[in-house]
């Protein structure tokens, strides 16, 4: 559902967007606008944090190194979740503010572990905490789409790319399996759970994705 939201919003302003070949469950874009083509990767979020991984002792970042721009989905609440926010950020800028918190959690005696997800809040951050550095940017650069989130259950009810793509944004955080990395539920819908478990169970069997058929059923 988020997936589709941050791509649904990114349309609006008048972007084309294809996944990147060759990635898997990529959650990285080749988009399009008129003549301007770039790299966007898309990350979702129900509690207005977003992560990347550091690699090398920070001094670069696991998939937001590699892109122009950041396409964000974002609900607006994670106790009562009513819309979904679409943002559209300059990567440049997303790489500085993890950059600088970064070296406030390293001063702070922190420290990210490489390949692990580093999270900074959409969201301007008052309590001048470590892990308050970098936040705010959803402040700086509003939102381009929001959309209600019955409005988006309705039109993602089949189980597609955009789920799996979901669920690979937590696998490359490493997050824990069903959950976020403050203990809330990350898996909220059924197609959600399922795309995870068709996952899990490819790489468990080494079988394709596209081999692996669950067939689910509700018995009261």
């Amino acid at each position: 559902m988020l997936v589709s939201a941050a791509k649904k919003a990114a349309e609006s302003q008048g972007y084309e967007m294809k996944r990147v070949p060759g990635r898997g469950l990529s959650n990285v874009w080749n988009v399009k606008k008129g003549d301007k083509a770039q790299v966007a990767s898309i990350r979702t979020t129900r509690d207005r944090w977003i992560a990347f991984p550091p690699l090398d002792g920070g001094k670069r970042w696991k998939t937001l190194s590699g892109v122009d721009l950041v396409i964000v989905a974002a609900v607006d609440s994670k106790e009562d979740p009513r819309t979904v926010d679409g943002h559209i950020f300059p990567a440049d800028e997303v790489r500085s503010r993890f950059d600088a918190a970064y070296a406030a959690r390293r001063k702070d005696g922190q420290t990210p572990k490489d390949g692990f997800g580093m999270w900074v809040a959409l969201d301007r951050d008052e309590r001048g905490l470590a892990a308050s550095v970098g936040s705010g940017i959803g402040d700086k650069y509003k939102s381009v789409a929001t959309y209600s989130v019955a409005e988006l259950i309705v039109g993602d009810a089949n189980v597609g790319d955009e789920a799996e793509a979901e669920i690979d944004d937590a696998d490359e955080t490493h997050a824990v399996a069903l959950e976020d990395h403050a203990g809330i539920p990350a898996l909220t819908t059924i197609s959600e759970v399922v795309a995870w478990a068709r996952q899990r169970i490819s790489k468990m069997s080494g079988a394709p994705l596209s081999a692996v058929k669950l067939d689910l059923k509700i018995e009261y």
